[in-house]
C-alpha cells in the first residue's frame, strides 16, 4: 500500500511539473514512446515507469536552458527516477553537466546535487561535482552535497555480497569518502548526519564483504589475484581509517541525533574492526591509529546529559572490544543514572572477558560488577551476573554478593546466579545449602538450574539428597534428568577422573 501511495505522489509531482519543463524546453525535443517495460516490475512501477520515459528529451532540454523553473521542475522529476531508469536514460550526463555550471541560486544546486546522488553517477565525476559544494557559504547546499554523497553511496551497494560484484560501489567510495571526511567537520547537525549516514554504509557493505566473500581454507589462489580477493577493499578501507579521527568533531555537536549517530557509525567501524582482523589475522587490525585521536570525545560522551547518547556511546564501546581501552569507561558505565546503560556497560565488561582471566588485572571489572549484582534493577543484575560468569573463577571474590542473588528478588537474575556459580567454581560448603534451598522453590526454571548446578560437587552434594528425591519424580522431564544426574553423582564411590 505504501509503494502505491508513493507512485500516487509522485505522479502528482510528475503532472504539476510537466507544463514548467515543456515551457523551458519548447521546440528543443520530442517527447519519444515509452519502451516495453520489463515483465518482473510491479504494476505501479510500471506506471511509473510510463510517465517518466516520455519526459526524458524535455528534462534534458530543461537542464541546458536558462530558465530557472523549468530547470527546478526537472529536478524535481529526476529525483523521483528509479535508478534503473536514470541509467537507461542517461540522466547522469546533462545533470552533471549542469552541477558544473555558474549557478547563483542555492535551492536550485540543492535539488540538482540531491537528484545526482539518486541517478547512479558516474564515479569519477562525483569528486568534480559534488567537490565544488562540499565547502560551499550555504548551509543548504552544503547539507545537500552530504545527502548526495550518502545517496550515492546508498544507491551503488552491490546486490550481491561479493567483491567481484562491488566494482561501482568501491569506486563510488573511493570518491565520496574523502568528501564525507570535510563534511563531518561541518557546523551544520544535518549535514553532519548525512556524512555519517554516508560512512555507516561503507562500514556495514565492507562487514558484509569481509564475512562472505572471505577466502576459506582450500581455496586456490586465482591468476593474477594479488592479495588475495579482498584486496579490492584495501583503498576503501584505507578511507575509513582517515575518516575515524574525523568523527570527533560530530561527536560534540549541539544535537543529539548527531551525537548518537556517531556512536552507531563508531559501533559499526568496531564490527568492521572484528571482521577485518578475523579474516586477515590480528596484525591486520584497521584503525589503530585512529582511535586515540576519538577516545577523548567518546569519553566525554559517557558523561552526556542525554542517557539515549551515553546509551549509544556504551554499546559502541561493546563493539569496539579492547581497540579504544574502553573498561575504564565501562566502569564507568555501570554507575550511570539510567539502568539502561548499566545493562550495556555490565554486558560489555562481560563480553570483552578473555578466555582465561587473571583475578588481579581484570578486579576493577569484577568489582564494578559484584556492585551491579545488588542493583534495584533485575535486567542490570541478571546482565551483571551473566557477565560475572564470564570471567569464571577469576570472579570467585563476587560469591558472597552471588549467592545472595539466588535467594531474592525476580526468577531471571535468580537464575542467572544459580549459573554464575558453577562458573566462579564457588565452594561446596557455601554453594549446596543454597541450591537445596532454591530447589524446592515454586519455580520450575529456578528448581531446574538448582539441581543442575549440584552435579558438580557429587558426594558434597548429599545433603541436597532429600529435595533431589522429590524432583527426580517431579511431572518435568528436565528438571528429573537434573536430578537423577545430581544422585548419581552424589551415590558413585568411585569417578573416572580418580582412576
Amino acid at each position: 500500500m505504501s509503494s502505491i501511495c508513493s507512485s500516487v505522489g509522485t505522479s502528482i509531482r510528475i503532472a504539476a511539473t510537466c507544463a514548467i519543463i515543456a515551457l523551458g524546453a519548447l521546440g528543443t525535443a520530442r517527447a519519444q514512446p515509452p519502451k516495453a517495460e520489463p515483465t518482473e516490475l510491479a504494476p505501479s512501477e510500471i506506471e511509473l515507469r510510463r510517465r517518466l520515459e516520455p519526459l526524458v528529451p524535455s528534462i534534458r532540454a530543461a537542464l541546458q536552458s536558462d530558465n530557472v523553473d523549468a530547470q527546478r521542475a526537472a529536478l524535481a522529476v529526476i529525483a523521483d527516477f528509479p535508478p534503473g531508469l536514470a541509467a537507461e536514460a542517461n540522466l547522469a550526463a546533462p545533470l552533471t553537466t549542469f552541477l558544473q555550471r555558474d549557478l547563483k541560486d542555492p535551492e536550485l544546486i540543492a535539488l540538482g546535487l540531491r537528484s545526482f546522488g539518486r541517478i547512479d553517477p558516474d564515479p569519477a565525476q562525483i569528486g568534480k561535482v559534488v567537490g565544488r559544494y562540499n565547502k560551499s557559504d550555504q548551509v543548504i547546499v552544503r547539507r545537500a552535497a552530504a545527502e548526495s554523497l550518502a545517496a550515492a553511496l546508498q544507491n551503488s551497494v552491490p546486490s550481491e555480497r561479493a567483491v567481484a560484484k562491488a566494482t561501482k560501489f568501491i569506486e563510488v567510495a573511493k570518491q565520496a569518502l574523502p568528501l564525507i571526511g570535510e563534511a563531518l567537520a561541518d557546523s551544520d547537525g544535518a549535514t553532519q548526519r548525512a556524512a555519517l549516514d554516508g560512512v555507516a554504509t561503507t562500514g556495514r557493505v565492507l562487514t558484509d564483504l569481509y564475512i562472505f566473500d572471505a577466502p576459506v581454507e582450500g581455496d586456490e589462489p586465482k591468476p593474477n589475484d594479488k592479495g588475495g580477493r579482498l584486496a579490492p577493499l584495501a583503498p576503501v578501507l584505507k578511507e575509513l581509517v582517515a575518516i575515524v579521527p574525523k568523527l570527533a568533531a560530530p561527536f560534540t555537536a549541539r544535537d543529539v541525533d548527531t551525537r548518537v549517530a556517531a556512536a552507531r557509525v563508531l559501533e559499526a567501524l568496531g564490527s568492521l574492526r572484528r571482521v577485518v582482523v578475523a579474516s586477515q589475522g590480528a596484525g591486520s587490525s584497521p584503525f589503530v591509529e585512529g582511535w586515540p585521536a576519538v577516545r577523548g570525545a567518546v569519553t566525554s560522551r559517557m558523561k552526556d546529559e542525554s542517557p539515549i547518547v551515553r546509551l549509544a556511546v556504551t554499546e559502541a564501546l561493546e563493539s569496539l572490544g579492547d581497540a579504544l581501552e574502553a573498561r575504564e569507561m565501562l566502569r564507568e558505565g555501570t554507575t550511570d543514572r539510567s539502568p539502561f546503560v548499566r545493562w550495556a556497560a555490565a554486558r560489555a565488561l562481560g563480553r570483552s572477558a578473555p578466555a582465561k582471566a587473571d583475578a588481579m588485572v581484570y578486579a576493577p571489572d569484577i568489582a564494578a560488577l559484584t556492585r551491579l549484582v545488588g542493583d534495584p534493577d533485575a535486567d542490570v543484575r541478571t546482565a551483571a551476573l551473566t557477565a560475572l560468569a564470564r570471567f569464571g573463577s577469576a570472579a570467585r571474590s563476587a560469591t558472597p554478593a552471588v549467592l545472595a542473588a539466588v535467594t531474592r528478588g525476580d526468577v531471571e537474575p535468580r537464575v542467572a546466579a544459580v549459573k554464575a556459580l558453577s562458573a566462579l567454581e564457588t565452594p561446596a560448603d557455601a554453594t549446596v545449602p543454597v541450591l537445596t534451598v532454591a530447589l524446592g522453590d515454586r519455580d520450575l526454571r529456578l528448581r531446574r538450574a538448582a539441581a543442575t548446578g549440584l552435579v558438580r560437587f557429587g558426594p558434597a552434594a548429599r545433603p541436597a539428597l532429600p529435595q533431589l528425591r522429590i524432583a527426580v519424580v517431579d511431572a518435568d522431564p528436565d528438571l528429573r534428568l537434573a536430578a537423577a544426574e545430581a544422585i548419581l553423582a552424589i551415590e558413585r564411590t568411585t569417578r573416572v577422573k580418580d582412576l
